[in-house]
């Protein structure tokens, strides 16, 4: 990738209004979830073999799930995903906040939607950093939102 493909992706400030909307989607399946898994690299009951919940039907069931969960530090990771991919390699997340609504079950079709909520000049200092906000959602097929956030990122200007 040359620096001007990989500049093509950013996005700036001037760019963005508010209602604007960036959505990916993603299909987390008891593959992917055991691949987390196995890449924790810290302690604890989920390292190698990962927690009943997260990785076994029956065990699920037992704590009344309908099948595994994939874990919350997964569902973040894939809502900071779609932050980072909106706002480039120049952006910067200067908040992100997530509220767990529901678990997000293994093989979910889920849409994760990034949505302006206020990208106004108005607020922000003279010469001072371009701040946008966003609600961000992971979205099942059954139209819940499991997991919903805000995030604050600092884009660069044109003029910059």
């Amino acid at each position: 990738m040359t620096t001007a493909d990989y500049l093509a992706t950013q996005r700036y400030f001037e760019d963005t209004e508010t209602g604007d909307e960036f959505e990916v989607f993603q299909h987390p399946t008891t593959e992917h979830v055991q691949a987390f898994l196995n890449s924790n690299t810290g302690e604890g009951p989920r390292r190698g073999t990962g927690d009943g919940r997260f990785s076994n039907n029956s065990d699920a069931r037992r704590m009344g799930l309908e099948r595994p969960i994939v874990p919350g530090t997964m569902s973040t990771a894939m809502i900071t995903r779609i932050v980072t991919d909106w706002m480039g390699p120049l952006g910067r997340i200067v908040s992100l906040d997530v509220s767990f609504r529901r678990p997000v079950l293994h093989n979910d079709q889920l849409r994760c939607l990034a949505t302006v909520i206020d990208a106004s000049d108005d607020a922000l200092e003279a010469g001072g950093p371009a701040v946008v906000k966003l609600d961000v959602v992971l979205e099942n097929e059954r139209g819940e939102r499991p997991v919903q956030g805000t995030a604050e990122v600092e884009l660069p200007r044109r003029a910059e």
